[in-house]
């Protein structure tokens, strides 16, 4: 009797093997073998540079969003970290392991959406949507998969409060605190879940509006949720300083809301054929659903409710999409809208409908989306193979590196910093890095300095004053700094490279300047990398002067989608000018909150006839100064000697006009209203 009883359950938690199975598939070698080297063939110092000082930070005491700001929190910062701290950390260990539970993270909240979303099918409709979903769709991404987990479970919640099955103060306080941990996993994830809050009451309302009873119940779930809310919020604060220190909340929307203006990218055909056939494909999906619904259809996927809401939360999902618009982030902002499609197409009761959803989901997946690599059959048996034979000896031409086989230039450069770093500065000392390459922290075994994880967030007085404030808190003896290069003519592992187009300087030149202030050079560290050494002296000698170019404060009203304004030809003065700043606001309606602003140039000609264009961003409607290095980026190395004469490298030509560009990254680039410009300068720097 007993076993008669165990089966059906047992049956219906089957599922759950797609999820153990997906698992076991990519699990890394590494977790069975601590001998295992990791070959990373294709280093990315921007991305890579964040991932491998966040578990670093961790093992040092410091924590995202107590000590350093950035979008994700101190929840993923532990979850990327456990596995490395177990096998001991090292370069090659958070390689391999900071996705794993993360990433096992997002088929578990797939398996509790679909356990959700599609409780009366039967466990194999579930076990393979959440293979399709998983190997074909998925994204690698916890944040928006616990964001759909999240709607899923607030449409229930609501549901279940309209059905009188659920006291309001219970959701609310409960929806209270998951939106917490949203937060504290990244800020968009924050975000995302209180929109699944809202959107799916906003579902279960619509579908229930003739039931007046239910809105005050809804009523009390929402204020008991903002007393929940305001509780948690000062119990964190008390957890990372102080129970009235909202520095974590402030730190985290500031950077979410500058998101769009200060991150922007082009769209590719690709990307605008993908991104608007989900859409137009779930649109038709859901309409069909709704069309095709039977009296007899309980199912929650075919609510009136589900389908407005979840069409909705989609929608609202697909707009990072729009911003960020390579394939990695479209592939996370249509992947709501993948799953509701999916949950609509497996949800189907009769035989025959059922049959052509789940055929044509397959059919979909196959031809229009890839496996990921992690799980083709030749991956996983690579995997399981470097258990049996663990990799201890680096391939030709790569070199190992703190458990990482890397292109064999990269481990003398790594070298070489660390070596210089710990020279320069004690196992407790704070480290300086400029702009971006904090992998050079974990190589040294140094913490690098900053209220922000990476300098190019620095964008905003706001966000350039944290990270400065994070700086001067550090006083780091030493550091490294990393010029720009031009790609086309150079190369270099470790030289930086403008993001998106926009100079790091330009970027971030509050925090240039204030390391400018601070530092100057050391000893020759390797190609591409600058030596710095603290010297407060010169922040007291360093004068600045400023000279306007002659250039009238004016309007210009943007009539077309790309336009040239010319400024004139400046004043240019005689002698050596440093830099050159423009004082602007860009006039932008309300639209460019859904969609983006448009890329901004500045145009310089010089006397010998060259000619640059410098992108750069600014925060619509606010008025902004933009600096500019007008001749090789890479020459502002020269700027920390401890010599003046020597900051001045190579011929300067006068510049003879500047024109400003206005043009549209892609379809979604909102064309400006105007653009204002206040003032141009030229600017000099002097150390007597």
């Amino acid at each position: 009797m007993l076993t008669d009883a165990r089966f059906p359950r047992l049956r219906r938690y089957s599922d759950l093997v797609a999820v153990l199975f997906l698992m076991l598939a990519s699990l890394p070698a590494a977790i069975l073998s601590s001998r295992s080297l990791v070959v990373v063939s294709s280093p990315n110092l921007l991305d890579d540079s964040w991932l491998l000082d966040t578990s670093f930070k961790a093992s040092r005491g410091v924590w995202l969003g107590r000590d350093v700001g950035f979008t994700y929190g101190p929840l993923f910062q532990w979850l990327s970290r456990a596995p490395s701290r177990w096998m001991g950390l090292s370069m090659g260990s958070v390689y391999a392991t900071w996705n794993m539970w993360p990433l096992w993270g997002t088929f578990l909240c797939g398996w509790l959406t679909l356990r959700l979303l599609l409780p009366e099918q039967p466990a194999w409709k579930r076990f393979l949507l959440l293979l399709l979903l998983s190997v074909f769709w998925l994204p690698a991404d916890l944040r928006i998969s616990f964001a759909v987990l999240l709607f899923a479970l607030f449409l229930r919640g609501w549901s279940a409060i309209q059905q009188q099955r659920l006291r309001p103060g219970l959701l609310g306080c409960s929806a209270a605190l998951l939106c917490a941990v949203a937060f504290l996993y990244s800020a968009d994830s924050g975000i995302y879940a209180m929109a699944a809050l809202l959107i799916s009451l906003l579902g279960v309302a619509w579908e229930g509006r003739r039931e007046l009873g239910s809105f005050g119940r809804y009523g009390v779930a929402l204020l008991s949720s903002a007393a929940a809310s305001i509780a948690l919020v000062l119990v964190i604060n008390a957890i990372m300083t102080r129970p009235l220190d909202f520095g974590f909340w402030r730190n985290s929307l500031t950077i979410v809301s500058a998101y769009r203006w200060m991150e922007p990218s082009m769209m590719t055909r690709t990307g605008k054929i993908q991104l608007l056939a989900t859409l137009l494909a779930g649109g038709v999906i859901f309409l069909l659903r709704r069309i095709i619904r039977s009296k007899g259809d309980v199912s929650i996927a075919a609510s009136s409710g589900f389908l407005l809401s979840a069409f909705l939360f989609a929608i609202v999902t697909m707009q990072s999409g729009l911003v960020r618009s390579d394939a990695g982030h479209i592939a996370i902002a249509s992947f709501a809208m993948i799953v509701f499609s999916g949950v609509i197409l497996f949800s189907l009761q009769s035989r025959a409908a059922s049959v052509v959803g789940i055929s044509a989901a397959i059919l979909c997946s196959i031809l229009c989306a890839h496996p990921a690599s992690m799980f083709y059959p030749s991956s996983i048996r690579h995997r399981y193979a470097q258990v049996r034979h663990p990799l201890t000896e680096c391939p030709n031409d790569f070199k190992e590196f703190n458990r990482v086989c890397f292109p064999e230039e990269l481990p003398g450069l790594l070298s070489a910093g660390s070596d210089y770093l710990q020279q320069y500065s004690g196992a407790a000392d704070s480290i300086v890095v400029f702009p971006y390459q904090t992998m050079f922290g974990i190589a040294s075994s140094r913490n690098v300095a900053g209220g922000l994880m990476q300098s190019y967030l620095a964008s905003g007085p706001y966000l350039s004053r944290l990270d400065i404030a994070g700086l001067e808190r550090a006083a780091a003896p030493a550091g490294l700094y990393f010029p720009d290069i031009d790609p086309a003519h150079d190369t270099n592992w470790v030289a930086s490279l403008a993001i998106d187009g926009v100079p790091n300087f330009t970027r971030s030149p509050e925090v240039w300047f204030w390391i400018f202030r601070h530092y100057r050079s050391g000893e020759p560290v390797a190609p591409g990398i600058v030596g710095l050494l603290r010297d407060d002296a010169r922040a007291a000698r360093i004068s600045m002067q400023s000279r306007p170019l002659a250039i009238a404060a004016q309007t210009f009203p943007i009539r077309k989608r790309s336009s040239t304004l010319d400024l004139g030809a400046p004043a240019w003065p005689s002698g050596d000018a440093d830099f050159l700043r423009l004082r602007l606001t860009v006039r932008y309606s309300f639209w460019w909150k859904l969609r983006k602003p448009e890329r901004l140039q500045l145009e310089i000609t010089r006397a010998d006839g060259s000619r640059d264009l410098r992108s750069f961003i600014v925060e619509p409607n606010t008025e902004s100064e933009v600096w500019f290095f007008p001749w090789s980026e890479s020459d502002l190395a020269c700027y920390f000697d401890a010599d003046e004469t020597h900051w001045r490298a190579g011929p300067r030509p006068a510049i003879t006009n500047l024109r400003l560009w206005t043009t549209p990254l892609d379809w979604v680039s909102v064309q400006p209203d105007a653009v204002i410009v206040q003032a141009v300068d030229a600017v000099k720097f002097s150390l007597p």
